[in-house]
């Protein structure tokens, strides 16, 4: 199954161990405590798993993640920089980039008539509202959609390099192109990650249609505005909610 119960104790038991003492976890691993997005990964399984395996009845230790991080309470900088840039953004444990590809893409989704704002954030109460599921000492901000319709509860991710793994024993085969059915299934030389699949199953468990843009889909328009706005059509009529 998705959730196999011995592997899944195995797994919280080698990340977190099993005396609820994060100094010494941190002696076992040598190593300063987990890093943001690591803490962040974890609250994702936590909550996929109270979703859709509540039978487990796994949990994170009381308390976290207070002195299970590294390099905590240093002061995050803000990156700034010209609309060239990435522009990134952070608050508590969740830390926002948006990228050129980015906005370029929300521009033309706009021209489209497809209302929209970027890093749309969904905080832990909005999840625990919904399910019950109540995170110890959760950080507010929880997930962020790359470009969001609210109203319509339509969000486009638009995937970079980072949401893929590269397949190295398939040369040649053609890329597929993007579709609501079979979004997440290989794509030539390029699947999706996992993390890219868990943050898609949480969204939608929220009641979110989200659809993905690959990087490599948009910049083979090569700046085409009629191109780029049709292509982003195509994406929205694949939606049930547009």
């Amino acid at each position: 199954g998705r959730y196999p119960k011995e592997l899944m104790n195995i797994l919280y038991m080698g990340l977190v161990g099993t005396s609820n003492d994060p100094e010494h976890t941190k002696q076992v691993f040598n190593d300063n405590g987990l890093q943001k997005s690591s803490i962040m990964t974890l609250y994702y399984v936590q909550v996929a798993a109270d979703i859709e395996a509540p039978e487990l009845k796994l949990s994170l230790p009381t308390g976290f993640p207070n002195g299970w991080g590294e390099g905590e309470g240093e002061e995050h900088k803000h990156a700034k920089g010209d609309e060239n840039d990435l522009i990134e953004m952070s608050s508590s444990m969740l830390t926002l980039t948006v990228s050129r590809l980015q906005k370029g893409v929300s521009k033309t989704f706009d021209r489209i008539g497809f209302d929209n704002i970027l890093e749309h954030v969904i905080d832990t109460n909005e999840i625990k509202d919904e399910y019950g599921v109540q995170l110890p000492q959760s950080p507010k901000e929880f997930l962020s959609i790359d470009i969001a319709n609210i109203g319509k509860k339509i969000g486009v991710e638009v995937d970079g390099p980072g949401h893929f793994v590269c397949i190295l024993d398939k040369p040649g085969k053609p890329t597929a192109p993007v579709s609501l059915k079979n979004q997440f299934d290989d794509r030539g030389e390029n699947r999706v990650n996992g993390p890219t699949i868990l943050k898609h199953r949480l969204l939608t468990h929220l009641g979110w249609d989200i659809i993905h843009l690959p990087y490599w889909e948009y910049q083979h328009l090569k700046g085409d505005k009629n191109k780029e706005m049709d292509y982003c059509q195509g994406l929205l009529e694949q939606s049930s909610k547009w």
